[in-house]
């Protein structure tokens, strides 16, 4: 079950989502933002405290809107913010063309911003207009499980409608001097010597509390996250929360939100046609905008890895032509000969299948104006969903790249003839999630002669 289904939350209705407490509030976030892109929602990811976030994730400095936009279209999230770590008043983190994370040397220290602080209430305004979700980390516990919240904390912004508390269940059976944010004001809430430890009874009572993580929440909707599960000696310790948190009309779940196991994708890149309604030319060879169109698909694939590194296994192209495949050789991309083009496309996606992979996502060389972005966003979109395959799309018909986790590997194997994996999309469209593009241009194949 997905994190939203458990939490009953719906992206139609809770548009401004805050999440406060401890024990998960960034991961918990996180993953919310993975399965509402699947869902093709756009997503800004923002803080009103202090917020960490991995570097290589799309970011949008101050909130800046042509950022916003832009990773929005491309990735269908955003996080966005000010960067923490500054120097003489200048931020140390820097961007290149695509939003990436880059280091910059200051003296003999390398040093990269992964840690950012609230925008002002007006900005977040702003961004709310650009977005269908809006996910705040509006608290802080210095990655402990468990807090009780100071005078000033949460800070929960005015268009919040829904609050999510968290606890970490991993500070079950603790001291709360070990395992409490500021454990000298949970000690006094709940009436305990810091020493003494902490118990269902306790978890319930902060997680039920206007004064504990129900501080500020006012009239909004309030779910409770019960991070962790996996951890507690008894495992129905959960449960017993949930059904006293229940006694008061609060809506409570639990679940885990230990990292999933790394998913690793092959790009293939089918290079192995013989253009006959292009003429004598190899359309692969020929140039847009100055590039020929075969080199184009490698550039692409090429910086998505790069920009991708824990999720694609390898890049590699199938073809006919031993110039492509010599080119391909030079930048690191693996090659697989294609003795018979003339058997069609299928021909090549059966070559071109990685077994050690978790999925393989095919695109064609003669797509010259598909776009780094929607390559990464496919990837994205498919990962964050529990499908087992993905296409790009335009208005719901689906198009090239398309991906097959493996567990359709034996279907592609089926194919014959110029029939290519539409088939298998179509003959299962319960399991296959789409990226909607905007322009349709970048699935248009070049067929003849610009």
């Amino acid at each position: 079950m997905s994190i939203l289904e458990l939490l009953d939350i719906a992206p139609q209705n809770n548009k401004v989502i805050s999440v406060v407490g401890g024990g998960g509030k960034t991961s918990l976030i996180f993953r919310l933002t993975e399965e509402l892109v699947s869902l093709g929602k756009k997503v800004i990811v923002t803080t009103t405290t202090h917020m960490k976030y991995e570097p290589e994730r799309p970011f949008s400095e101050n909130g800046e809107l042509e950022k916003v936009r832009e990773d929005l279209r491309g990735t269908g999230y955003t996080v966005a913010g000010i960067p923490e770590e500054r120097k003489n008043g200048r931020s140390q983190r820097s961007f290149g063309a695509g939003g990436d994370a880059s280091y910059i040397r200051t003296g003999r220290e390398e040093t990269s911003v992964c840690k950012i602080q609230g925008l002002p209430t007006e900005r977040l305004q702003i961004l709310q207009k650009e977005c269908d979700i809006l996910l705040i980390e509006a608290d802080g516990a210095k990655r402990l499980p468990l807090k009780v919240p100071a005078d000033w904390e949460p800070v929960i912004p005015e268009m919040t409608d829904l609050v999510v508390g968290v606890t970490g269940l991993d500070c079950l059976g603790k001291r709360i001097l070990d395992t409490c944010h500021r454990p000298e004001l949970t000690s006094e809430f709940l009436g305990k010597d810091i020493r003494e430890k902490v118990t269902e009874e306790d978890v319930a009572k902060i997680a039920g509390s206007s004064s504990g993580l129900r501080k500020n929440v006012g009239n909004r909707e309030y779910r409770v996250f019960l991070n962790k599960t996996d951890v507690p000696e008894d495992p129905k310790a959960a449960d017993r929360i949930i059904e006293k948190l229940k006694k008061e009309k609060i809506y409570a779940a639990a679940g885990s939100l230990k990292h999933k196991r790394a998913y690793k994708l092959a790009i293939v890149i089918l290079a192995a046609g013989n253009s006959r309604r292009f003429g004598e030319e190899n359309k692969l060879m020929y140039p847009v905008e100055g590039i020929p169109m075969y080199q184009r698909a490698f550039h692409k694939t090429l910086l998505v890895q790069n920009k991708m590194k824990e999720q694609i296994l390898s890049v590699a192209v199938v073809t006919q032509y031993p110039e492509i495949m010599a080119e391909a050789e030079k930048v690191g991309i693996k090659t697989v000969l294609n003795p018979h083009p003339e058997e069609g496309i299928s021909s090549s996606m059966k070559l071109g299948l990685f077994p050690e992979a978790d999925a393989c996502l095919f695109m064609v060389a003669d797509q010259p104006w598909l776009r780094v972005e929607t390559l990464e966003g496919l990837i994205r979109r498919f990962l964050g969903s529990s499908k087992g395959m993905a296409a790009v799309a335009k208005n719901g018909e689906p198009g090239n790249p398309c991906i097959f986790s493996r567990k359709y590997y034996d279907r592609l194997m089926e194919l014959t003839g110029d029939k290519g994996g539409k088939r298998v999309l179509k003959a299962h469209p319960e399991d296959v999630v789409l990226y909607e593009i905007e322009n349709e241009k970048e699935l248009t194949d070049v067929d003849l002669p610009l």
